[in-house]
């Protein structure tokens, strides 16, 4: 008797656990999800935005008019082609502690200044690179006719008849759209990243290399900045001459 009422205590024991665990649970949930209960970690729209508003952005600075000039851009003064020693150097002679800031303050001024140049450099670097692998471009150009033809069989399926069948049947367009993504992923690990990482990382050397050693006080002294400078001390003096005559009248 006395073992079977450890049992039946055991038992009501265990139930009653399981009933506060069930309970439990939707509490714990409300908490850490709140209204939100289900929803992605990563959400594909703020992604989606994220990347548009970069491509803007870069479209908006990216532009013919912030093209810098060859000359500017190489440093070379002169009609001789003559590189100027004061266009490239360390951003700091000895290591200290305000070697890492200068280093980023030039690096982020050169962005700013050369970047239109720095894409332009980017994309001669994909197409040189692209040019090097032919193969590449052929199995891309074959892999794109391929998804042409097929968004054109499948807006003309009942048009495409073979041995009295509709394309269709013979092929159905859910096959087509597997043996092509199959043949996309194929083709874009073994013979575009390949190139592509080479172009990025052979771009992204250029670009660093270029940044971290032009000089920005070398830019300053260019026509082009003077130019600049000179307008708006044009704008500034004309302000003051406006506010010198509100002060006579007064």
């Amino acid at each position: 008797e006395i073992t079977s009422d450890f049992a039946k205590r055991l038992k009501n024991n265990r139930f009653t656990m399981m009933q506060n665990s069930t309970t439990a649970i939707p509490h714990g949930n409300d908490e850490s999800y709140g209204a939100d209960d289900g929803a992605p970690l990563i959400s594909f729209q703020k992604i989606r935005l994220f990347v548009e508003s970069a491509v803007s952005h870069l479209r908006e600075r990216i532009t013919v008019d912030t093209l810098r000039p060859l000359p500017m851009f190489l440093g070379i003064t002169g009609p001789s082609f003559y590189f100027s020693p004061d266009a490239f150097n360390p951003p700091s002679k000895r290591i200290d502690k305000m070697a890492p800031d200068k280093f980023r303050t030039r690096l982020s001024l050169n962005f700013a200044f050369f970047l239109s140049n720095y894409a332009l450099v980017t994309a001669g670097v994909f197409l040189v690179v692209a040019l090097t692998h032919p193969g590449m471009l052929l199995r891309v150009g074959g892999l794109l006719g391929f998804w042409y033809l097929h968004f054109l069989a499948s807006a003309n399926e009942s048009l495409l008849v073979i041995y009295n069948r509709g394309f269709g049947n013979i092929l159905p367009p859910s096959r087509r759209t597997l043996i092509l993504n199959i043949m996309s992923a194929w083709v874009i690990l073994f013979d575009c990243l390949g190139p592509f990482l080479s172009a990025v990382t052979i771009s992204t050397v250029i670009i660093l290399s270029h940044a971290s050693m032009r000089d920005p006080k070398h830019v300053e002294k260019s026509g082009a900045f003077h130019r600049r400078v000179d307008s708006d001390d044009e704008g500034t003096e004309t302000d003051d001459e406006v506010i010198v005559n509100r002060s006579d009248a007064l």
